[in-house]
């Protein structure tokens, strides 16, 4: 599964707060990094950029850590 990272921080912006997609990924940089994505990259990605499936679930469990939030299944379901 591949998921555009572009969809999901447009979705966190307008769903959560401006400043959502900011927080959700500083706090999963480091394992991001490891994978390698650059801050920059994910601040201002590229519209083919994707997320597999290991790193969608670390962008789900911090919307979960920071926001108490899950990912709708809905969306999932039209962006896939």
């Amino acid at each position: 599964m591949k998921i555009k990272v572009l969809t999901l921080k447009n979705w966190c912006n307008k769903s959560i707060t401006p400043l959502a997609w900011q927080r959700i990924i500083i706090k999963i940089l480091p394992e991001m990094r490891d994978r390698g994505f650059e801050l920059n990259a994910l601040e201002d990605p590229a519209p083919d950029l994707t997320f597999g499936e290991e790193e969608f679930q670390l962008f789900t469990n911090s919307l979960d850590t920071v926001y108490k939030i899950t990912f709708p299944k809905e969306v999932l379901e039209k962006i896939s």
